[in-house]
């Protein structure tokens, strides 16, 4: 029983192991046809996975290294560059291998000085009118030739209810958003041909404008009658104050009137001899 548990927890400490030190078979193939000094062999295996094996990221970043010993050893050094200059532009902290010599580490360095800041590589997201049409366009600037092999971009539209997508292979593509011309956030991805992610973007949703009088929406509504304007009302005015002065003043009037009234109907004596009015 042991010895069962002991394979079991072998291989469960194999599988816990980072996918890197499971590398692909085919590279793993080409590295130790490199470290026999079969240089011609590696390069062809290199090539045949980068086409056709299902690699990670990870797994094509080693790939770009290892190559690029082979090109060295090869006295290759233009094709060297390229590799070297497609791992940089993908992560520019990459450590390389103690495999990698002197030359090589010396290439690399300056390759990662000239491609810093401004000269990095940028996926970038523009909204465009293409023919009076709106469009939304990603497109991959300063990327080595070969490194992407296809680029995805999706917008958000309808109130995020829906959203527009299109992939087209190299490094630019573009989608055209509905009538309204508005999307809230675009992502875009640049891949390599198995799919795997090298750069990314996205941007924000475009803001809703609103009109400059928009505030009278906000405001309490005030009716009025058909044909009844604010000039009009003016004029009103004084006619309603002195109709208001008016009936105040009748009202006093018919006050008094009624109090001398009742003043003289408190005389009225009720009995058999006389009456008053």
């Amino acid at each position: 029983m042991g010895f069962r548990h002991g394979i079991i927890a072998f291989l469960a400490l194999f599988w816990a192991l980072p996918g890197a030190a499971r590398a692909h078979p085919l590279l793993d193939r080409a590295i130790a046809a490199y470290e026999q000094a079969e240089f011609d062999r590696a390069l062809r295996t290199f090539h045949t996975a980068e086409r056709n094996a299902d690699l990670s990221v990870d797994e094509l970043l080693q790939l770009f290294e290892m190559r690029a010993l082979v090109h060295d050893a090869l006295d290759d050094r233009a094709s060297m560059r390229i590799d070297l200059q497609r791992l940089v532009a993908v992560r520019g902290s990459y450590q390389l291998s103690k495999l990698a010599p002197p030359p090589v580490r010396a290439a690399f360095e300056e390759l990662r000085m000239a491609s810093s800041g401004p000269l990095a590589v940028e996926l970038q997201i523009e909204d465009k009118t293409i023919e009076n049409e709106s469009w939304v366009v990603a497109r991959l600037l300063r990327a080595p030739d070969g490194l992407v092999h296809h680029t995805t971009l999706q917008c958000s539209v309808d109130n995020h209810a829906k959203t527009v997508s299109r992939t087209s292979e190299g490094t630019s593509v573009g989608v055209k958003l509905p009538e309204s011309g508005v999307h809230h956030g675009c992502t875009a991805t640049a891949r390599s041909r198995q799919g795997g992610v090298l750069f990314s973007a996205s941007t924000e949703g475009q803001p809703v404008v609103l009109p400059s009088n928009s505030a009278a929406r906000f405001q309490v509504p005030q009716y009025q009658s058909p044909g009844d304007s604010g000039e009009v009302r003016k004029k009103k005015w004084p006619w309603i104050v002195a109709i208001s002065v008016a009936v105040a003043a009748g009202a006093a009037t018919t006050g008094v009137l009624l109090s001398r009234r009742s003043k003289s109907d408190s005389q009225l004596q009720v009995g058999p001899l006389s009456v008053n009015w």
